[in-house]
């Protein structure tokens, strides 16, 4: 397994460094930046630095640009891990190779684990130039315990892998990236607390973040870094966090089973 999982490291790595990828790293860190940008002149210039104390109730803190500015390295780094883990066997079908991805006797786990190291690599990348330019805009970092936040951050990268499952399933399903993972982001964006606190949206809508696991991870990620808490007492975020990834696991692990079966009969039909 980790021999395949080196492979498809060392593949995709030298694909990213050769040839399209390097747009998509480019453009999930300018997507972080306009967020930034948005979220400080938003602050400055129409809240006139004002806020509400519903919101520092809601979100635990006054400190608006660190909120927002979180939020939106956050979402790159969730978009960066869904969108790459998800079209990975989707680009196999479109480069002609994916019948031999899936006739290979090679193991899948060390296939997608291979895929997910060299994402962590890059998302690594794009999340620390996010956060070096949030801090030039107003991020503050002093409260941070390290530790949580890092954990917190690499248990993320598991829940935004088991999602990636089901939405690469829906994209062989349908032979459609575009608009399938854009449909996703754009409701994660809007649902999942990224540049205010979910409780603001309609009550009919918030159960619709609930099923995000961007909802919980930016939720424990703000508290270890924001308010500097220790992992412990983000518990209930991370139980909410697991008991998702366990249920997209299992939905995505079993959509890819099917697609996968659809797509070796259609090559033997």
């Amino acid at each position: 397994m980790f021999r395949v999982a080196k492979a498809t490291f060392v593949r995709n790595t030298l694909v990213m460094l050769r040839a399209y990828p390097w747009s998509f790293v480019i453009g999930h860190i300018l997507s972080g930046v306009y967020t930034v940008l948005f979220a400080y002149f938003a602050y400055h210039y129409v809240f006139a630095g004002q806020l509400d104390s519903r919101f520092q109730h809601l979100a635990g803190t006054a400190d608006y640009l660190s909120y927002a500015i979180l939020g939106g390295a956050f979402y790159a780094f969730a978009v960066s891990t869904l969108m790459n883990v998800s079209r990975s066997l989707i680009t196999e079908l479109r480069e002609g190779t994916l019948e031999a991805v899936l006739l290979t006797p090679s193991l899948r786990r060390g296939y997608f684990l291979g895929n997910v190291a060299q994402q962590v690599m890059r998302t690594v990348f794009e999340f620390s130039i996010i956060v070096l330019i949030g801090a030039l805009f107003g991020l503050n970092l002093v409260h941070t315990h390290l530790w949580s936040a890092i954990a917190v951050w690499i248990l993320s990268t598991g829940a935004f892998f088991c999602q990636a499952l089901v939405l690469g399933s829906l994209m062989l399903r349908f032979r459609d990236t575009y608009i399938t993972q854009n449909t996703l982001f754009v409701i994660m964006a809007f649902v999942s607390g990224v540049t205010f606190p979910t409780p603001y949206l309609p009550e009919w809508l918030q159960p619709l973040g609930a099923i995000m696991p961007l909802s919980p991870a930016l939720d424990a990620f703000r508290q270890c870094v924001i308010q500097g808490k220790p992992l412990v007492a983000v518990a209930p975020q991370l139980l909410h966090m697991a008991v998702l990834s366990l249920v997209y696991l299992v939905i995505g692990m079993w959509g890819m089973r099917r697609m996968e079966k659809r797509v070796v009969e259609s090559i033997f039909a």
